[in-house]
């Protein structure tokens, strides 16, 4: 079975939480159901299947080009949510997983894969170097879900009228505290990141730093959760402080993986 096949399944599964979600937030009931995870299991199963049978046409670790890298994102994804069911059980975070997942897939559907046939793909560098990022990324998405989720929870006891969100989503500090441990952990897989990135870039073109585009961004993207951290640790913000900076952290990080994943498929393309 061809992969896009396998993502389009993976699609219509993942588009049963996406909807629950959208119920749930219009209804102002609670919806959410082991239906949906169910639904996201199942999804995942066929997304890995998929991104295998992805990793055997194209012949390489299946990360180039934004088809690519947004299926690889929302796989990521849907794993932080699902080890977070498990160890948790019914967890808020599926308000912005589940979402995130079905939009992430949804463009993979509708862009072609990247044809590279770079032999360097093949290095044993670059699949470490590509899981280690994107083990950031995804850290660092639940670290933004949180700084969300601690928005919304502090409106809702604002009002003095808390609806059913309130029910549903961690308290405060838990929201606190998952987003600053994932802002650690996805800055350790960052940093281990940009280390393989150097030993591949060694491999590739014997030298550790070329100064391309991929190579400042992602110090760049480094350097903001450097900044990030520093600020909690040494002026003790936390709260909303730091859920508006895990919040701004991630969407500047998103835009610099979008903006040079694209780029780099225009330059490929003019090639």
């Amino acid at each position: 079975m061809p992969a896009h096949f396998y993502l389009l399944l993976t699609l219509g599964l993942y588009a049963v939480g996406a909807v629950q979600v959208a119920l749930e937030i219009l209804t102002r009931k609670r919806l959410l159901s082991r239906g949906a995870v169910a639904a996201a299991v199942a999804g995942f199963a066929l997304h890995t299947a998929g991104i295998s049978q992805r990793w055997s046409e194209a012949g390489h670790f299946p990360a180039v080009g934004v088809h690519d890298a947004v299926s690889l994102l929302a796989w990521l994804i849907v794993l932080a949510y699902l080890m977070a069911f498990v160890r948790r059980g019914p967890d808020a975070l599926g308000f912005v997983a589940y979402p995130a997942a079905f939009v992430l897939v949804l463009v993979a559907c509708l862009v072609p894969p990247a044809a590279d046939t770079d032999p360097l793909l093949n290095s044993f560098f670059f699949p470490v170097h590509v899981t280690l990022a994107f083990l950031g990324y995804a850290a660092l998405f639940v670290a933004f879900a949180m700084g969300l989720l601690y928005l919304v929870q502090e409106q809702e006891l604002k009002s003095r009228s808390p609806r059913a969100f309130y029910y549903r989503i961690p308290s405060l500090e838990s929201c606190d505290t998952i987003s600053g441990h994932s802002v650690m952990v996805g800055f350790g897989f960052l940093t281990l990141a940009i280390i393989t990135g150097l030993l591949w870039s060694h491999y590739a073109r014997g030298r550790y730093w070329s100064w391309d585009l991929k190579e400042l961004t992602a110090l760049l993207a480094w350097s903001i959760y450097v900044g990030l951290l520093v600020t909690r640790w040494r002026t003790g913000w936390g709260g909303r402080r730091a859920a508006l900076m895990g919040i701004v952290g991630f969407a500047a990080v998103a835009l610099l993986f979008v903006w040079t994943t694209v780029l780099s498929d225009v330059t490929g393309a003019a090639r």
